[in-house]
């Protein structure tokens, strides 16, 4: 058995003076000797882009220790590309790569770029995913 967890684990803010650098979602326990979660994991984001030039291109990390994290490559290995750019609103699911199974912690970051964050600009990242019971 396991149960839908939808949207949850949500790290929220704004993006106000942010640029060049990335903004940190909660990490998600995978599992240590057993997964705990069934299928696939995957980011729920709501973000608004207030500033014109505004760049935000989400990304996975992953760890075995919930301290130090690495960047781990799409399914496709190709390079993440930004899914917001200038003035926009939007929620995506974006499914994190099947690699993350094959560790204790995986996150969602946010690299954000193109232009400084103003105090309109604001993201939101939950988790959606089925645990194990």
């Amino acid at each position: 058995m396991s149960q839908l967890r939808y949207n949850v684990q949500i790290t929220t803010g704004t993006l106000n003076a942010v640029s060049g650098t990335s903004v940190t979602g909660a990490s998600v326990f995978i599992g240590q000797d057993l997964l705990q979660l069934e299928g696939d994991l995957s980011a729920h984001l709501i973000l608004t882009a207030a500033t014109a030039s505004l760049t935000i291109k989400p990304y996975w990390q992953v760890s075995n220790d919930n301290t130090t994290f690495v960047t781990i490559n799409n399914d496709a290995s190709t390079a993440d590309t930004a899914i917001v750019t200038g003035v926009a609103n939007t929620t995506k699911a974006l499914t994190a790569p099947r690699g993350v199974l094959d560790y204790k912690f995986a996150r969602c970051m946010l690299l954000v770029g193109g232009a400084t964050g103003a105090a309109g600009d604001l993201f939101s990242i939950g988790y959606s995913y089925r645990q194990v019971d």
